[in-house]
């Protein structure tokens, strides 16, 4: 049996839009799982296929994205547990110091003082094509409308709509919260495992032409390999967004296990915690996630 654990953040400062798990949530799920499971780095384990028969009661720990805090505050207590971690990065993200477009998304939002937004396509309602802000709680409502509806559409047209975003409001700046090669090579030689989460963290099920797919899968494994010395195992599919074309992709440029989320709901106010651990739920604050994996 396998139990997987996926987290974005961990940082003490909330955040209304997307909040981080609170350092004492965060070490409460490890303790949790250190104590009950075995826990081992997802890619020895699939590595190891004699130990899916084991009846041994396996745990993986994994992050996505590439925040600094899973280097600043999640570390220090993975350490604590004496337990290993496998972390997925957006390479551009990492060589920019910018977060993801959806972290970048609701930045936005937050941070501009731009009163009104115009977004004339056609893909998007009526009620998200225009948009006058009457105070700060106006827009983040406005951002949690936007957001999950930019998930569903083609990406060319999403990219098209988060640049006339960009465009107006440019008052704004990305704010740097993600971990430099520095630390990501750190976290290698301290025997934790660095995977893919691609280049852009594109929707890849959403893009059209293949030739985008495979740069967005070819060039971030080319850049953990650049920079750690080896092509990754591992990709873990931005969004849980992937199809047959990913799949195929994946393999043809080196990768041996693809990751995904399928997404649930976890109110923390009215669920318990360890209840959801056992039910293999990856905890974050507001949302689950249910981890499923693919091999090559």
């Amino acid at each position: 049996m396998i139990r997987n654990f996926l987290f974005h953040r961990v940082h003490p400062q909330r955040d209304p839009l997307w909040d981080p798990m609170d350092l004492a949530l965060f070490d409460k799920c490890i303790q949790y799982i250190a104590k009950k499971y075995e826990v081992v780095l997802f890619e020895d384990l699939a590595k190891d296929k004699s130990a899916l028969s084991k009846k041994n009661k396996f745990a993986t720990i994994m992050f996505d994205d590439g925040y600094k805090d899973n280097f600043e505050y999640a570390l220090p207590i993975l350490e604590k547990y004496k337990v290993k971690a496998s972390f997925y990065v957006v390479t551009d993200c990492i060589d920019k110091n910018v977060p993801t477009w959806t972290h970048v998304l609701e930045h936005s939002f937050q941070a501009t003082q731009i009163k009104n937004l115009e977004l004339p396509f056609d893909i998007l309602p009526k009620e998200l094509q225009s948009k006058s802000f009457l105070n700060d709680e106006d827009k983040l409502k406005f951002a949690a409308q936007l957001k999950p509806f930019l998930k569903t559409i083609p990406h060319q047209k999403r990219e098209e709509i988060l640049l006339s975003i960009e465009k107006q409001f440019n008052d704004v700046e990305p704010p740097k919260l993600m971990m430099n090669w520095e630390e990501v090579r750190a976290l290698k030689e301290r025997g934790h495992y660095i995977g893919s989460h691609s280049v852009t963290h594109s929707m890849l099920g959403t893009m059209e032409h293949e030739g985008d797919i495979e740069k967005e899968l070819q060039e971030s494994g080319n850049r953990i390999k650049e920079e750690l010395g080896y092509f990754p195992t591992t990709i873990s599919y931005p969004i849980g967004s992937f199809d047959e074309r990913i799949k195929k992709l994946s393999k043809k440029v080196g990768y041996s296990i693809g990751l995904a989320v399928k997404q649930d709901t976890f109110n923390p106010n009215t669920e318990d915690l360890l209840k959801s651990l056992e039910l293999n739920y990856i905890m974050k604050p507001g949302g689950k996630q249910n981890l499923e994996f693919q091999t090559n």
